[in-house]
């Protein structure tokens, strides 16, 4: 049962530390999802494990320590780091009692050790820290029919001491009654729940008291055509209900990054969008033998869904450009969204392929965060292509700005990730970077930062963007 931190075989799982987080946060959010693993905690040169099979504390061991006084001693650490690994099998079990009471114990013993500080430390507390303000933390209320689903979101998300779960509600009536009440910062939301489900739900807050939602789903076939129906009513982003296997660290993790994004969402500024299937006979079919000599990257984060939308949709013929837009999406998301746009856009939409051909009147869809070059393959004509992270090199935005020069274009949209050498890269190619004003995106930080560092060399209203890239690259010049 000893620690064999040299078996390279059990290095796989995940990695993080304990000092702006709770070990008893991550076992609680483990039990309650019944997960099965182990973890491994540092603190200097002390190093513990706790053995979770199917979400209770069977096993632990610090030092010479095993069982309970293990557990406990290791929950005693104010800070630290911590992995983890694969669950290993439990012949003989050192702890008997369930995850609940050891968590309680634990808590006790916690406020008895923080109770023993001295004086002289309290004092200086007081004195010290009398002139800070503590940082306002993020409200979140959880709406889902699942009591088992609540406890283990708020778990997760307590987690984080920068958010503070003030309400779960068992379905969308419930929540609007405690919508006014509580007043949170950002609304998880279901999508199947009884009585009102989470679509009428989410119609309500966005005209009673409109709120960042983030959609929670089990997002498995089938599920994103749904998911796509609530990004155009006014939800800011979704992400997967948490799943009872090792990776349960990292899915908490996920979550609360897209917690607090999502929470940056400015709703006020949402307006109902939603295109119309455009006649036949305006429909673009190119052939795929006019290689694109113009492109246009359009780069969309979180918040930025209708955006892209609305720019994509009126892209017209005059444009003599391919489009290679980035959106904040799973790979998995990207044929319901193909599905969507491709009726309704002049462009031809597809996915971007591991290996494609640029060709005018052609608009690619690619999630962002997967790393893309832009070249000349043969010399005739650009091809982007996709590396693993590890072999990536300068990035689409460098590549592209060395392929393109003064005939890209770059179009930063709510949310946007992108590096700052790259645009610059971009900009002194002769290529132009332009944004909507910040105060027409519903999360505008990301522009805000690119148009304080000189980045962005013009605002202009997503309607009127894609006249100006007409203009920029007209067809058949």
């Amino acid at each position: 049962m000893g620690n064999t931190p040299q078996d390279n075989s059990r290095q796989v799982g995940f990695a993080g530390t304990l000092r702006n987080i709770q070990l008893t946060d991550i076992i609680q959010m483990c039990c309650l999802a019944g997960a099965s693993m182990m973890i491994r905690v540092s603190q200097g040169q002390q190093q513990g494990t706790i053995h979770i099979i199917n979400g209770e504390v069977l096993h632990a061991e610090c030092g010479p320590l095993v069982g309970e006084e293990a557990f406990f001693g290791i929950l005693k650490w104010e800070a630290g780091s911590f992995e983890t690994l694969d669950a290993e099998p439990i012949e003989d079990p050192s702890i008997q009692k369930n995850c609940q009471f050891l968590l309680m114990e634990a808590a006790r013993l916690i406020d008895e050790q923080q109770a023993c500080q001295t004086e002289e430390e309290e004092s200086e507390d007081e004195t010290g820290d009398a002139g800070q303000l503590c940082p306002e933390r993020l409200r979140v209320m959880i709406v889902d029919d699942s009591a088992i689903m609540c406890k283990i979101l708020s778990s997760m998300l307590r987690v984080d001491p920068g958010i503070e779960v003030v309400g779960t509600a068992k379905n969308g009536e419930h929540a609007l009654e405690m919508l006014k009440r509580l007043s949170p910062d950002l609304i998880t939301l279901d999508v199947n729940m009884p009585v009102m489900d989470g679509s009428t739900a989410l119609k309500h807050i966005m005209i009673q008291s409109p709120c960042p939602v983030l959609i929670m789903s089990n997002l498995v076939q089938g599920a994103y055509g749904t998911i796509l129906n609530f990004l155009n009513l006014g939800a800011v982003d979704f992400v997967s209900k948490p799943v009872n296997d090792k990776s349960i660290v990292l899915q908490q993790q996920k979550i609360v990054q897209r917690v607090h994004m999502a929470a940056a969402a400015d709703v006020s500024r949402f307006r109902r969008f939603r295109p119309v299937k455009i006649p036949p006979d305006l429909k673009l079919h190119p052939d795929g033998s006019d290689p694109a000599r113009d492109l246009v990257l359009v780069l969309s984060g979180t918040g930025g869904y209708l955006e892209t939308v609305r720019l994509l949709t009126s892209l017209p013929e005059s444009l003599g450009a391919a489009v290679v837009a980035m959106v904040s999406a799973p790979p998995l998301f990207l044929p319901t969204l193909v599905g969507f746009l491709e009726p309704r856009c002049r462009f031809r939409i597809s996915e971007l392929d591991d290996q494609q051909a640029l060709v005018v009147h052609n608009c690619y869809l690619s999630p962002v965060g997967i790393p893309l070059d832009i070249d000349y393959g043969n010399g005739q004509e650009p091809l982007v292509r996709r590396y693993d992270f590890a072999e990536a090199k300068g990035g689409i935005l460098a590549s592209a700005a060395e392929s393109f020069g003064k005939r890209l274009s770059v179009i930063l949209l709510s949310g946007s990730e992108y590096e700052k050498t790259g645009l610059a890269a971009v900009i002194e190619a002769g290529g132009k970077v332009i944004s909507p004003s910040p105060r027409e995106c519903i999360i505008s930080g990301p522009v805000e930062e690119a148009i304080d560092a000189g980045l962005v060399q013009d605002t202009i209203k997503i309607d009127k963007m894609a006249q100006w890239l007409a203009e920029r690259h007209p067809a058949g010049v």
